[in-house]
């Protein structure tokens, strides 16, 4: 019997800020941190250069 594939031990989770927004964290296996802040996805979609209206997946599509 196959052994099931184990995962890198990368460990994520969301906190909740004082200012109200969520910042989404991940935790490497080595015990380093990279923290990611939510935001307006078509608003991010724009500042990434699409130049495309429309929905959101629209946008992230041209961009894809």
């Amino acid at each position: 019997m196959k052994e099931k594939k184990k995962g890198v031990g990368l460990q994520i989770r969301s906190f909740t800020g004082r200012d109200g927004k969520q910042y989404l964290v991940f935790r490497t296996p080595t015990g380093a941190f990279n923290v990611f802040k939510e935001v307006e996805a078509k608003q991010a979609a724009q500042e990434c250069g699409c130049t495309v209206t429309g929905n959101t997946r629209k946008m992230w599509g041209s961009l894809w």
